[in-house]
């Protein structure tokens, strides 16, 4: 039986050298299959292109292949190193037992690791792996340092902002735009908010840099860039991983590296601190408030995010109430030109609707819920999972015995029905066993967030992501959920 293989390469950039090692990783697999005596295929291969190895959520090619793993729809995977698999030692080890689970075979060449000799508790791919993540770090301290050395030398990195031009790798002034982004900070220190300036820049038929219409966030990023009296910040931002995932988060000012003067300036440092108090005066910084429906809180009419503001209301004896309201970030942006105004609700009144609802649907819920498997269900459990390895091995050894001659071609091939027969038995009361315990989970989770539910002062926003898919609010204060249970 013919052996589906899938053949793995990246490369993390898009140069000409890199772009050359993909053939380079193609040969060294190939040349390893067909010393072992595999059939080449050319659509075996998988590409990921121009993606880093430290995020591997966002490779699709890695992904179709944990699918394929999964859906037992290949039986081995093969790569150049370790390095080309993943740079990050959770998410080796975490491909690695997708794989191992789903008795997937890993080769991985130039270190000579072949998961079937290794056995599942091998300490060589941690090890190799680790390596790989280390060198990842080196490497990316080493580009910083280079990138910093160009700033050095007046050269600017990044995207060209509004109001300037790259001549030379150098920042030089577009005098039209330039001549807006005046208009915006005097507007500013004159008192005016972001959302007007937006208006203002929209009705005056003024186009932003990528020549659309301009949003309240590209005007407060613009307003907050010291770039515009001169002055140029490096390591402002730093990815982090976030679930596999890449995420981009802001440094805190003391991990900022400043260069100062560093180009032209469009306005004085003057005009810009008086814009900017807050990056001298900490006791002005605004947080943003803890939102339980973060990312499930959708507009009913653009489908955008529900985002929390502040606002207060003054009473009669001169204090401040404070609350918390939503709004449409589209409308929050752009204004009417992006969506409507919802209805006013404030955020404790979403928060509580949504949580009676579910406590409403937690109670009328019949589930069936299961304790955790008996011994006897572990046990026979262990024992299909014994048994089928052990019918691997007689497989192997039936494979040795006849290109070895001492059996003959008809013993083979009816002894390797009956184990194949046998093996496809095993595995599909495995693969029981796998979904019984998969639904066990699912369904004690799903009990364990009503649970959670019933108790007060606690954060919902985990226990909102397990049950609800999506909340749709309308303008007019209608509301859909879509729950990721079965309702009654």
């Amino acid at each position: 039986m013919s052996k589906k293989i899938a053949v793995y390469v990246r490369v993390s950039t898009e140069k000409d050298e890199q772009i050359s090692s993909v053939e380079n990783q193609i040969d060294i697999c190939r040349n390893w299959l067909e010393r072992q005596g595999f059939e080449w295929d050319e659509n075996c291969i998988y590409k990921d292109h121009g993606i880093s190895g430290t995020f591997f959520l966002e490779r699709p090619a890695i992904q179709q292949i944990l699918q394929q793993a999964k859906k037992k729809e290949i039986d081995m995977v093969i790569f150049k190193s370790i390095s080309r698999l993943a740079r990050d030692l959770k998410d080796s080890l975490e491909i690695r037992e997708v794989f191992i689970a789903h008795h997937v075979r890993i080769i991985s060449v130039e270190e000579g690791y072949d998961s079937h000799k290794a056995g599942k508790n091998d300490m060589a791919f941690e090890l190799w792996s680790l390596f790989s993540a280390q060198y990842s770090r080196t490497l990316s301290a080493g580009v910083s340092a280079a990138l910093a050395a160009k700033v050095r030398r007046g050269e600017h990195i990044g995207r060209i902002p509004y109001g300037f031009v790259r001549i030379d790798g150098k920042l030089q002034i577009l005098e039209e735009e330039a001549k807006v982004a005046q208009m915006i900070f005097r507007w500013y220190n004159q008192g005016w908010g972001f959302k007007r300036i937006t208006k203002e820049l929209n009705f005056l038929g003024i186009p932003s840099k990528q020549g659309n219409q301009w949003q309240m966030t590209s005007i407060q990023r613009l307003i907050g860039n010291p770039i515009y009296c001169g002055d140029f910040i490096l390591n402002q931002y730093t990815s982090i991983k976030v679930s596999g995932r890449k995420k981009q988060i802001r440094n805190t000012p003391e991990q900022w590296i400043w260069f100062r003067e560093q180009h032209p300036a469009i306005i004085t440092r003057e005009e810009w601190e008086q814009a900017n108090p807050n990056l001298t005066n900490k006791d002005k910084r605004k947080f943003t408030p803890w939102n339980d429906l973060r990312s499930i809180l959708k507009c009913g009419m653009c489908g955008s995010s529900m985002v929390i503001l502040q606002s207060h209301k003054v009473l009669s004896t001169g204090e401040k109430n404070y609350y918390r309201y939503l709004k449409c970030s589209r409308y929050r942006r752009i204004g009417s030109t992006g969506c409507v105004n919802h209805k006013p609700i404030t955020y404790e009144e979403m928060k509580s609707f949504i949580r009676n609802r579910l406590i409403e649907k937690g109670r009328l819920l019949e589930l069936h819920f299961v304790h955790y498997p008996s011994s006897d269900y572990e046990k026979k459990r262990r024992e299909f999972e014994k048994s089928f390895q052990s019918v691997q091995t007689k497989s192997q050894q039936l494979l040795d015995l006849y290109l070895d001659q001492f059996i003959t071609k008809d013993e083979f091939e009816a002894k390797r029905i009956e184990l194949d027969r046998n093996a496809h038995y095993l595995q599909k009361q495995i693969n029981l066993f796998q979904q019984e315990n998969h639904r066990i989970r699912e369904v004690r989770r799903v009990q364990e967030a009503f649970d959670t539910m019933e108790e007060q002062g606690q954060s919902l926003l985990h226990v909102f992501k397990t049950l609800v898919e999506v909340v749709i609010l309308h303008p007019n204060l209608e509301v859909d959920i879509v729950y990721r249970f079965e309702c009654p």
